[in-house]
């Protein structure tokens, strides 16, 4: 059981609103609320104004008689980490993005002089003995696969946390 369910159902066992709680704790309802939700955490005095209101001690309001002290997570870095996640996904894909209009706008290039055969209904592409263009589009290929990857590799990463 972790921290807000213990105190919900400190709570309940004493018969108090979340009100009730809040104003025992000199609190506001909301800041109540918000522990119960494990959205936010109390401050240390705050603990202790609990475990006098309830009549029990720190160690059974956090647990920590197992020998294993709960942490709440951190939300602002939790945030942090979240706009960093955003910001290298928005520069994965403007770097995607330039690299596949350069690859296509190479390709155009060097296909720019191709010619329709009527007769035989196909293309006829005539590749420039041009190693710089080949390179190039071998080059943005691989980047591109490599933006793939490396994004594919963020998302799995972002859905364990």
């Amino acid at each position: 059981m972790d921290f807000r369910e213990r105190l919900i159902k400190l709570r309940d066992e004493n018969k108090l609103s979340q009100q009730e709680m809040a104003d025992k704790l000199d609190v506001t309802r909301q800041t109540v609320s918000r522990w119960e939700s494990g959205k936010s955490y109390p401050s240390i005095q705050q603990i202790a104004g609990i475990c006098r209101t309830f009549h029990i001690g720190a160690n059974e309001l956090l647990d920590c008689d197992e020998g294993t002290i709960e942490r709440p997570p951190e939300p602002q870095k939790q945030k942090k980490r979240d706009k960093k996640f955003i910001a290298a996904a928005i520069v994965l894909c403007v770097l995607f993005a330039a690299a596949l209009g350069g690859l296509i706008a190479t390709i155009a290039y060097a296909v720019k002089d191709a010619q329709y055969d009527t007769s035989s209904t196909v293309w006829i592409v005539s590749i420039p003995q041009n190693t710089p263009m080949i390179v190039l589009c071998v080059f943005l290929g691989l980047f591109i696969l490599l933006i793939a990857a490396v994004f594919a590799y963020l998302i799995t990463r972002g859905k364990g946390r």
